[in-house]
């Protein structure tokens, strides 16, 4: 594929042709002006393809707008009842939700039960056909090893959870865990409410305007 800047490289390397080709031999003259007009061709054809793949981006991206337009009213409404962060991006949305696990659990607690029913309706009547990521994380106690599997399956809990109660399709969900990487409060650990924050899922989602996968947007729950 050729960018705007190899184009305008491609184009100042055709002009040389042509202008050395002044003063030469009528034949010589008649080659250089074929060859600009070939490259010419060439060049006009694969910019209407750059343009053309603008065009349909700027056009993705109105969609995706026009989307979360229709969607800000429960947003908002999930910010308002149940403290989610939801930030606006360019191709999408940031979701911030306070999930958190028991220490040593990966069952979903009572408390967080209703706000993943909320998000399974937002996104089953907003973003149908979107790709949701459910990435677990723990605290630092005990090993890496262990942590690492206590985040996987507190990522399969809220996953199961959706699909079983949200009733999101199983095709539009998926798992990762983290164990005890990206901490929201590095060190913080321990039973009660001390490792809470680190004891959390997030959701990373991938849609496109017409209900397909596309860029991914992470939504992180933090303390």
């Amino acid at each position: 594929m050729v960018d705007r800047r190899e184009w305008r490289n491609r184009t100042a390397m055709i002009l040389l042709v042509a202008v050395a080709g002044v003063g030469s031999t009528a034949c010589s003259a008649k080659v250089d002006q074929d060859l600009f007009d070939r490259e010419m061709a060439s060049l006009r054809g694969e910019m209407a393809g750059i343009d053309g793949r603008v065009t349909a981006n700027e056009e993705q991206i109105a969609a995706m707008n026009a989307r979360l337009d229709a969607a800000q009213a429960d947003l908002d409404e999930l910010r308002e009842e149940f403290d989610v962060t939801v930030t606006r991006l360019e191709t999408g949305i940031r979701f911030a939700t306070p999930v958190h696990f028991d220490f040593d659990r990966a069952e979903i607690r009572p408390q967080d039960r209703e706000l993943l029913d909320r998000f399974a309706d937002v996104m089953a009547h907003h973003f149908e056909g979107a790709l949701v990521t459910v990435e677990g994380f723990a605290d630092p106690s005990g090993s890496a090893a262990y942590n690492q599997r206590l985040s996987e399956r507190r990522a399969k809990s809220v996953a199961s959870y959706l699909e079983s109660e949200g009733g999101l399709p199983i095709g539009t969900l998926r798992t990762v865990g983290y164990g005890e990487s990206r901490q929201v409060r590095p060190g913080a650990q321990g039973p009660g409410s001390a490792g809470l924050p680190n004891r959390r899922v997030t959701f990373a989602i991938e849609y496109a305007p017409d209900g397909g996968a596309s860029g991914a947007m992470t939504a992180s729950s933090e303390g």
